[in-house]
């Protein structure tokens, strides 16, 4: 069975609950991401995306430095073990409709499986490179 903790990003990249949404869109930039976990005192309590963004903009709300995070980021509610299997981490993808799961190790998160991810998963399985 294929663990999703051989196959997540363990760098995990987060910025504070109390910043505004062009600090999440330049860190997400920099670190060539596309979401951040939100923290609160050091604890992890949400996912702010580019798709977040993009979504916020197709809605005319855009304005990078009055929208904070808080109200642009969402509440952790999906996580998976990083001993779960890929194909499980694939079946959260489809039924949830998100393309980051933070991964846990007992019970604290330890890295991030994404969509990029199981892409390349597949691809390795097909002995590909690319689509």
């Amino acid at each position: 069975m294929n663990k999703v903790g051989e196959h997540m990003s363990t760098q995990i990249f987060s910025i504070d609950q109390d910043g505004y949404a062009h600090e999440a869109v330049d860190e997400m930039y920099k670190n060539k991401v596309s979401a951040l976990l939100v923290t609160d005192s050091g604890e992890y309590i949400g996912i702010i995306t580019k798709t977040d963004w993009m979504h916020l903009n197709l809605k005319g709300e855009c304005d990078p430095k009055e929208v904070t995070i808080t109200s642009l980021m969402t509440k952790i509610s999906n996580t998976i073990d990083e001993n779960q299997s890929v194909a499980e981490a694939g079946a959260i993808v489809e039924q949830k409709g998100v393309r980051h799961i933070p991964v846990t190790r007992d019970g604290k998160i330890v890295g991030m499986f994404s969509v990029k991810d199981l892409e390349n998963y597949y691809l390795q399985l097909h002995n590909k490179t690319n689509f």
